[in-house]
């Protein structure tokens, strides 16, 4: 059984950090969004480290029929359902552009943060698999599917930025592991509740690869420091991951269990 975990993910949410609480660790001779006047400082405070934290939602998209809620097909993906993200941004490329037509102050330099990495983690949870299937002794089975997953992911963005104390855009790509903190299906039988059970689901280490665009507005920026401490930002991100399934265990109200594949298990309506 394969499970694809595919999703949009629109987060709007940024905290990033990094002008002035870091500016010590910046190394010297750097510049970050510097405006050269009589009575601007020589040196800015560069950006050394961002903290990012978002949330949203995905949209999965989802090849496999689990069954039926009602008269609707219900086709799950573990992407569906809520994302939060925490990530650290570490540029590694500046460039700066000196803007010379700016004769009504003076020389100015805008930084572009040509590359950057980024390491994230967060925890993606989907609750959308519930399925309510008719069985030919007229009883109902029910089935919860419930996901967690914790991404470790590493990638790169390019950012382009639109001028000191403008917005900036960037794009970005990269890669990692899903370390599976919940997956289970909680079955029930409408003649027999009391015989319900779960299935507890352990795949191999799953690894996804994501694409992302995001647009980045400063929010604090201040001129004599030449950078913003607090940011907002919105991105629109696509993972793809794969969990393929080879067993998992079946654990009863008693608290026993039994290992069984998904091709042999006769609950299994529609794989």
């Amino acid at each position: 059984m394969r499970i694809a975990h595919r999703y949009w993910l629109l987060a709007s949410l940024l905290l990033a950090l990094g002008a002035n609480a870091l500016s010590a660790l910046a190394p010297a001779g750097a510049f970050a969004q510097d405006v050269f006047d009589d009575a601007a400082p020589l040196e800015g405070l560069p950006t050394v480290i961002s903290v990012k934290m978002g949330a949203g939602w995905g949209i999965g998209r989802a090849r496999q029929l689990y069954g039926y809620n009602g008269t609707s097909e219900v086709y799950w993906s573990t992407g569906e359902g809520v994302k939060l993200n925490l990530a650290l941004d570490i540029p590694i490329m500046p460039i700066e552009v000196v803007n010379t037509d700016s004769f009504d102050v003076g020389l100015a330099k805008t930084p572009i943060v040509a590359l950057e990495l980024e390491a994230g983690t967060g925890y993606h949870l989907s609750t959308g698999g519930t399925t309510n299937d008719p069985l030919p002794n007229g009883s109902f089975q029910s089935t919860k599917r419930s996901t967690g997953f914790v991404p470790i992911t590493l990638g790169l963005n390019a950012r382009s930025s639109f001028g000191a104390g403008m917005p900036s855009v960037y794009v970005g790509a990269g890669g990692g592991v899903y370390l599976v903190a919940l997956y289970q299906e909680e079955v029930t039988n409408s003649l027999s509740p009391d015989n319900a059970y779960k299935r507890m689901v352990t795949p191999p280490l799953p690894f996804g690869l994501y694409g992302a665009i995001g647009l980045e507005f400063p929010l604090a920026y201040s001129p004599d420091d030449g950078n913003s401490f607090f940011d907002l930002y919105t991105e629109l991100r696509l993972t793809e991951m794969s969990s393929y399934v080879y067993s998992y265990q079946v654990v009863d109200k008693n608290g026993g269990t039994t290992t069984v594949s998904p091709k042999l298990d006769p609950d299994q309506l529609y794989l």
